[in-house]
Order: C-alpha cells, then structure tokens, then sequence
C-alpha cells in the first residue's frame, strides 16, 4: 500500500505532505501539499476546496478536525486532476460515520467528462502517468476510485458558508474543467493550477490539449480583483504584492509566446522554425514564478502549435514517411556498417553540449532501428543511450522531461543486459 511519505516529492520540489498549515485569512487555511488544499471554517460549517491526492485525504481529514469539528458542506474541485480531487473518500466517509449530511461535491460540469475519460483510458493514465512522475511499479500510478460532483455549474456560482461567499469561477488553462474560487469577505482566491508556481504546464507532452489565452484571461481576472491573498495550487501563498507580480507576469508570459507562434504561422513559418525560434522575452526568464522546472517554454509552444496547426511539417517528403528501420537500414548501409554512427556518436557526447548530446541519440537511434534488436550492435547501441539519455537527465530543468529521460534511460540499460 502506498503511503504519502513514500510517495516521491511534487513537480515543483515541494515534498508531498510535508509543511505546516498557514492561516490565510480569519476561517481560512492553507495546507501544503503535492497540491495544495484550503480549509474554510465558519459557524455554519466547513468546506474543503481541493482534497488533493488519495493517499493525501486522511491528512486532509486530521487537519480540518484540529481546527474545527463542523460538518462538512461543500467540498470543491478546482478542476478534476489526481492531485487535487481525489482525496475526498475519508471526508464522504467521516460525514456518514458522523451522521452528517453528504457533503454537497462542486466541480465545473466537464469535471464529470474528465472522469469519464480517465474510467474509459485507465490503462493509458497508469502508464503515461508512471514515466511522468517516476513511479515505481509496484506503486499506484493513477486512482481507479473517483468521487464526481454531485453539483455542477456552467459559468458561475455562488456559495454561502456562514459569513462568507464562495465565488466558484470557470475558467480555462491546464484544463478546460478549471474552478478558482474568489472569497471577497477575506479578499482571497483559492487559484487551484492557473498557479503552479513555474511555467505554466501547457503542451505536456502526455496529456490532451491545453490553453494560453484563456489562461491568461483568467489570470488578468484574478489579478483585476486586487486581491490580498492567493493560494495557489503549487507552491507558496502569495501576498498582494507578490499574487499582482505573477499574475500578470504569467499572463504576459503566456500571451508573448502565443502572439509569436501566431505571428510566425501566419508568415508561413513551420514548427521546427517556430520551436527552434520562439522564447520568453529575457526579463521574464529571469522571474522564479516562470522557472522551467516542470513545464516549460518549449512545451508551450508544441502546445500553441497544436492548438492552431496540424501535424505536418512542411516537407512534401515526411507526408507519408518510410518507417524509421526502414531509414535506418539505409544509414547505417551508406555510413559502412553500425561501428562508424557508434562512433560518431561518441565522439559528440565526448564533446558535450545539448546539441550534440542530442545528435548524438539521433544517430544511435539509425543503429538501432536500421539493425534491429537482434543485430550485432544492439547490446552496445543501448548501453551508448543509456549514457546519452542519463547526460540529458542530468542538465535539464523540466521535471516532465527529466524523468522521460531517466525512463528512457532505465529501459535502454535493460536492453543493455
């Protein structure tokens, strides 16, 4: 059984359960986590936005009843996420032992499309989500229990919990399912993942679609409000000061790269171009907030590009490519044999420089394929990507791309022998 302190720490570096509660406002808490959960406590009840993960609920559960021993209301869903909605069974669970009403489960309505989608691709939500996390295989991957909303709402809705309101606001960034919640009685927004404290997780390369000008809209939203707290869904409170900063920082950020891939499509530009081409402008790099250590500005940009472009790369040649042992065969015949690419390829890592790191597993790659598993240099190919996916690895800031890296690593060293 996985526990939360074997379970590996956030994307963001921030340990899975580790960190005190914060008392945001008067009747409102933060607690840290994988992702972040708020408390809110009146007379009248509590409520519980964001339970996070499964394993994360009972800590959910323990922290509330610390602070207050009310029935549970309104438990809500910032958007329908493993991390955030999922850890909702021992609040259900306590409320019928207590004999409490059930509480009322708020989510946006294409929450309960999002769980539709995850029953109906459970498998392929273990595996993506094992290589992106770096989960062991004897540990869940994905949750198979989910708790769907039982209220739902279209634009907006409106709460009441004692003296506070709870403003449930539908937006659309990381998912087209995304709830902030906008407390004006404590001037404090519960962001969920429009904030997850790096650059925005647009482009994954796992996961279905993901949007920047809607997430922008909402970021310029909040900020709009002035508001005096902001709890994000990843990482640190945010005071005033510190929530108008990375909001409308990160809104900038995300509509400067969207602008360009526009502007690049609309001249005729193809992807590799545009990917090669497009970045943050240098003072935006410079901002801890837009740090590329989950997603990243590259990521972004596949993302705009398949948001607005379809898949071909403007050359007529690659419409309806030869297979890659196909093309590989003919490398490796025209280069003489396997041994010169090898040692090429050396010869580039020996060199050093992403670029030719890179170069590098491109040709080990013509090795492999065009030789196949069984050829004389198999053995030695994979143990050489092995080393070149290790030397990505190790430089590369994207939590995302590191572990894709070090996955990739571990199944070469096992082809290896």
């Amino acid at each position: 059984m996985t526990t939360p302190t074997d379970l590996p720490q956030s994307p963001l570096g921030l340990p899975l359960v580790r960190g005190e509660p914060q008392e945001v406002a008067p009747g409102i808490w933060m607690v840290p986590g994988f992702g972040n959960a708020t408390l809110l406590l009146t007379d009248d009840g509590a409520a519980v936005v964001d339970p996070a993960t499964r394993q994360n609920g009972p800590r959910i559960l323990r922290e509330l009843r610390e602070r207050t021993q009310a029935p549970v209301r309104f438990i809500i869903y910032t958007h329908g996420h493993a991390d955030h909605a999922f850890g909702t069974g021992p609040l259900l669970d306590e409320a019928a032992q207590r004999g409490d009403a059930p509480p009322q489960i708020v989510g946006h309505e294409r929450v309960l499309d999002r769980l539709a989608r995850y029953q109906r691709l459970q498998g392929q939500h273990e595996h993506i989500n094992r290589v992106q996390f770096a989960i062991p295989p004897d540990r869940e991957s994905f949750p198979r229990v989910y708790y769907p909303p039982t209220v739902t709402y279209h634009d907006r809705l409106s709460l009441r919990l004692g003296d506070l309101t709870l403003e449930c606001r539908h937006g659309i960034g990381e998912t087209d399912d995304a709830t902030w919640v906008w407390v004006p009685e404590r001037r404090t927004i519960i962001a969920g993942d429009f904030i997850v404290s790096s650059c925005p997780n647009v482009g994954n390369p796992f996961k279905v679609q993901r949007y920047t000008l809607e997430w922008a809209e909402a970021l310029e939203e909040m900020a709009a409000l002035e508001p005096e707290h902001v709890i994000p869904g990843h990482g640190a409170l945010l005071d005033r000061q510190g929530a108008q900063d990375l909001l409308l920082g990160t809104a900038r950020a995300v509509r400067h790269l969207e602008d360009e891939v526009i502007r690049r499509l609309n001249a005729g530009q193809w992807h590799e171009q545009i990917l090669e081409e497009v970045d943050l402008p240098d003072d935006l790099k410079e901002k801890p907030y837009l740090a590329p250590i989950y997603g990243c500005p590259r990521f972004v940009v596949h993302g705009i590009l398949r948001l607005y472009s379809g898949w071909f790369d403007g050359n007529a040649g690659n419409l309806f490519p030869s297979t890659r042992a196909e093309i590989g065969e003919d490398v490796v015949g025209l280069a003489g044999g396997a041994a010169p690419l090898l040692e090429r390829a050396r010869a580039l890592k020996d060199k050093g420089g992403l670029r030719n790191v890179q170069r590098a597993l491109h040709l080990v790659d013509f090795v492999l394929f065009g030789e196949g598993e069984d050829g004389p240099s198999a053995r030695q190919a994979h143990a050489l990507k092995a080393e070149l996916l290790e030397a990505r690895a190790e430089v590369e800031p994207s939590f995302i791309a590191r572990n894709i890296f070090r996955n990739g690593a571990t199944r070469e060293r096992e082809a290896a022998g």
